[in-house]
Parts: structure tokens; C-alpha cells; sequence
């Protein structure tokens, strides 16, 4: 792509600050992607957006208060589970965790809160694997 489509301006493929809003929180993230240099048109390809998605998941997982993608990785290391006996062992499918923790998807609140348990003790491992079904 040489020229925008909407204006015919020259096209660039760089790098700009763009500012992401959630909830009254902005994040400015580094975009790469083609931009018009005459009306400012971005065209983002999906390995643009795949780049800093982790990045924007994670400042909304911040702000809705659960945890992050490299939280989670730390807590189901700490307990050593691999990505599949953690989903195994918590539901949610067999790449779960995988999902999780590179942004595909968000966990649900009450697994948040049980890996919090979990991490600070309240509650153990085997006490969960006993009540797992």
C-alpha cells in the first residue's frame, strides 16, 4: 500500500505514541502500522496488532483488577503447574492458560480471585485439588 485510500496521501510504514483510553485510564502505547502522512489514517495489519495487544489487555485486567498476564504466568509457576494441568485442573479447556497468559482471553473473576488465595497462602493447592471434581 503506497496510497491512502481515503485521501491518496503517501502511505509510511512506522512507529507513532498513540494514546489508548479505558475507563478514564490512558495508556500510550507505541503503534506500528501504515500511516497516511496527509490525513493520519492508520491501517494496522494483524501482526500490528497482535504487537501491543498483551499490552492493552493488560492495563484493562489492571484497571478491572485482576491479574496480568506475567501474574498469572508467575502464580501458576510458583505452584508448578504447567499451562495444561492448570487448565485441567481449573477449567476453562485445555488452553486456557495458554489464552490467558498471551492475551487471547480473560479470566473470570472467581478464578482470579482462587490464584490470589492460592498465592498468598489463604488457601492451598491440595485444597483445591480435593474439592476439584
Amino acid at each position: 500500500m503506497t496510497n491512502c485510500p481515503i485521501c491518496n496521501g503517501n502511505i509510511e510504514y512506522t512507529t507513532k505514541p498513540i494514546v489508548y483510553n479505558y475507563r478514564n485510564h490512558n495508556l500510550t502505547i507505541n503503534q506500528s502500522g501504515h500511516y497516511c502522512s496527509q490525513c493520519n489514517e492508520s491501517f494496522l495489519s494483524p501482526k500490528d496488532i497482535k504487537a501491543t495487544k498483551k499490552e492493552i489487555i493488560d492495563l484493562q485486567r489492571s484497571i478491572d483488577h485482576l491479574l496480568t498476564t506475567n501474574e498469572l504466568k508467575k502464580i501458576r509457576k510458583k505452584i508448578n503447574l504447567t499451562q495444561e494441568d492448570a487448565a485441567t485442573l481449573f477449567g476453562g479447556g485445555i488452553r486456557a492458560f495458554h489464552k490467558y497468559e498471551t492475551a487471547e482471553a480473560t479470566q473470570s473473576k472467581p478464578l482470579d480471585i482462587l490464584l490470589r488465595l492460592i498465592d498468598s497462602n489463604k488457601i492451598s493447592l491440595d485444597d483445591v485439588r480435593r474439592v476439584a471434581v
